[in-house]
């Protein structure tokens, strides 16, 4: 029965980074480029273990930013790929975002 949990899990995990793989390769072809600013970071702090068995704390951050799309609206959206760069905000990148998918910007460069 472990297993075929396991392999549930293991085959969502490829399914899901297959997807984020092709999503991403698709902005940077086809997406529409343009100038973004981190607007906020939020912090995820993740406890190690329990009582006794405590293993420490790992802290990840989630950085949104803030573009002008096409139209002429200013979109927030969850940068995708920050690789690991550590930003604050004010900082600023140059991103692709697709229109049908404006949720997804794929960072090319820090500015």
């Amino acid at each position: 029965m472990f297993e075929i949990i396991f392999g549930i899990i293991l085959a969502a995990f490829a399914i899901g980074g297959i997807w984020a793989f092709v999503v991403s390769k698709k902005v940077k072809e086809k997406g529409i480029e343009t100038n973004a600013v981190v607007s906020r970071v939020e912090l995820h702090e993740w406890s190690g273990g329990t009582g006794d068995t405590w293993a420490g704390n790992d802290i990840t951050e989630d950085y949104y930013i803030t573009y002008t799309n096409q139209e002429g609206q200013s979109v927030e959206a969850l940068l995708t790929n920050p690789g690991d760069h550590t930003f604050k905000v004010g900082d600023r990148i140059r991103i692709k975002y697709l229109p049908d998918r404006q949720d997804y910007p794929v960072m090319l460069e820090i500015l």
